[in-house]
């Protein structure tokens, strides 16, 4: 059986894919990736289809043993890498966006993240754990999904999928997509009618910081309070992904994947889908801006963010050796 150990879980670690679709009127969060595009680029890398299986990591401080032959990519960092480890001591580093043949009985490290708060890790084959509404994403908070429905610990151990026998498979690199823009994108509504004109202003002109209080249910900002108009509570109405809500504080909680189904504050704007990625890898302490878009603008976003992580898919290369100095190491010794 194809399987690896986790000797360091981290703070945060999950097994993840595209999530529970279409669930919600019975209750059941959607979940899945909060990266769903690096998830992708990461499965094309060790030769996966796009909705793999794959670990999610906040924060960083992975680490796990391999206990078959496998392929492993990092993406969603481009300063983090891996770390190949062996029984002498002496490591291999592995830059992301690229895929690196993996031997039994090797470990994988990686650190904390450098510049990102959500990484993933595809392996060959994905990762095998029971499907619950079609999916194997784990909502933690729901206690559904992944590994017994929670957070990995140190020491569990993950089955692998069929790896379509890849051993003579290469290692390959991409460059992601770039997203130069420093803002994160919305469209107002469902309940902007619930604020004031200023407040709509005031949202799309004033900086707000990320704080440390986020989680994969959401991301708590600070900045300028949000009026409303009168209260802020309504009837509970249904939740999505990037649904800004405004509670009687005024302050905007940003949900994400593992959101609530449903809601009783007002919601005063919906992150694009496009942007919830770049939303993801923000890290607490970045200050961010909000611009209002369309509907039709939001469309077009997505369907250019699609085309353009397939056109660096397509363009997916081999990668060139990477120096193992393990290896070096030993045919230099000559005592």
């Amino acid at each position: 059986m194809r399987q690896i150990k986790i000797l360091t879980a981290g703070p945060h670690a999950s097994v993840q894919d595209f999530g529970r679709i279409g669930h919600q009127a019975l209750g059941v969060p959607e979940g899945g990736a909060l990266d769903p595009m690096s998830m992708r680029l990461a499965n094309a890398l060790v030769g996966n289809d796009p909705d793999q299986s794959v670990l999610e990591v906040c924060l960083g401080g992975l680490g796990f043993t391999a206990m078959a032959d496998c392929h492993i990519a990092l993406t969603g960092t481009k300063k983090g890498q891996l770390t190949l480890l062996d029984d002498t001591g002496i490591n291999l580093d592995v830059p992301s966006y690229r895929s690196i043949a993996v031997k039994k009985g090797r470990s994988v490290r990686l650190g904390m993240l450098p510049d990102s708060n959500t990484a993933i890790i595809a392996i060959s084959g994905g990762i095998d754990v029971p499907r619950l509404y079609g999916s194997m994403a784990t909502s933690p908070n729901a206690m559904i999904g992944g590994l017994e429905g929670r957070l990995l610990r140190d020491g569990d151990i993950l089955s692998l999928g069929d790896s379509h026998d890849q051993s003579d498979r290469g290692e390959y690199q991409l460059t992601p997509p770039e997203d130069n823009s420093d803002q994160i994108r919305i469209v107002y509504g469902p309940q902007d009618s619930r604020f004031t004109d200023e407040a709509r202003t005031q949202l799309i002109s004033e900086d707000y910081l990320l704080t440390p209080v986020l989680n994969r249910m959401g991301m708590r900002l600070d900045g300028p309070p949000l009026a409303h108009t009168d209260t802020a509570d309504i009837p509970s109405d249904g939740i999505v992904k990037g649904s800004i809500q405004v509670p009687g504080n005024g302050i905007p909680i940003i949900l994400l994947a593992d959101h609530q189904t449903t809601g009783g504050y007002t919601k005063i704007a919906t992150v694009i889908s496009a942007d919830l990625p770049k939303l993801a890898r923000m890290r607490p302490g970045q200050r961010l801006r909000f611009e209002a878009v369309d509907i039709n603008t939001a469309e077009k976003m997505a369907r250019k963010q699609d085309h353009d992580m397939m056109q660096a898919i397509k363009t997916m290369t081999p990668a060139p050796p990477l120096v193992d100095q393990a290896a070096l190491y030993g045919l230099g010794d000559t005592t």
